[in-house]
């Protein structure tokens, strides 16, 4: 058994259970483990995955990509405010070799009636389709975390984050649990929800490191140890 996996997967499932018991999010989908009989790769990610130019990375930032992925159920969790979470980790033995975590805000207000009425895509896009959708609107940028152990270039650094543009990549070093994802989302997307943090834990990864420090380029920004950011 691949033990990073085994605990990555638990982390999700727990911690997705526990937020949702303190009425962080509203709705889970069990993460799902696979292994590629060809590659030998280990998965833990979302089930019923899609393909398709409405899920492709220039969609990134549109919000039929936040429909796509909610009605096919691509997603491991929903937030209160109907956000979507997602994550999956690909493992070669104990070696991390990628990992795709997303925030998807949800595009519109909307209240819990509404969604028991006539349900919670349709309410969405009857939103949207309003003459007055400004009243509706929550304009927030999807925030995707990406590790990819074998892409590191300048323009393409091993872990990055992406927002507001498909082409922005922000260098944040090292790959990071799903903790210090969801964590990082709630501190910065939802401030004033009160959260009981206790029993977290953290997860370290081993991966294949081909940079040596001093190959940072400084004339771009960065974030240094996105791990330590959290205390």
């Amino acid at each position: 058994m691949n033990k990073n996996l085994e605990n990555t997967y638990q982390q999700i499932e727990n911690t997705i259970e526990t937020l949702i018991m303190q009425g962080v999010m509203k709705y889970k989908i069990q993460s799902e483990k696979t292994v590629n009989q060809k590659t030998g790769l280990e998965q833990v990610s979302w089930r019923n995955h899609v393909g398709g130019r409405a899920v492709s990375s220039k969609a990134f930032n549109q919000v039929q990509q936040y429909l796509t992925i909610l009605s096919s159920r691509a997603y491991q969790g929903l937030m209160s405010d109907y956000s979507i979470i997602r994550a999956s980790y690909v493992f070669e033995k104990e070696k991390l070799v990628s990992h795709n975590l997303l925030w998807w805000p949800c595009p519109v207000r909307i209240d819990e009636e509404m969604v028991q009425d006539i349900g919670l895509i349709e309410g969405i896009q009857m939103l949207l389709e309003d003459k007055n959708v400004e009243k509706y609107l929550n304009m927030r940028t999807p925030v995707r975390i990406d590790f990819d152990a074998e892409n590191d270039k300048r323009d393409h650094p091993r872990a990055h984050i992406h927002l507001q543009h498909y082409d922005c990549r922000i260098n944040s070093v090292e790959p990071i649990c799903f903790n210090r994802f969801i964590r990082f989302i709630l501190d910065t997307h939802y401030p004033h929800m009160m959260i009981d943090y206790r029993g977290w834990n953290y997860l370290n990864f081993q991966y294949e490191n081909k940079r040596k420090e001093t190959e940072y380029d400084l004339s771009l920004i960065h974030i240094s140890e996105p791990t330590r950011l959290l205390s």
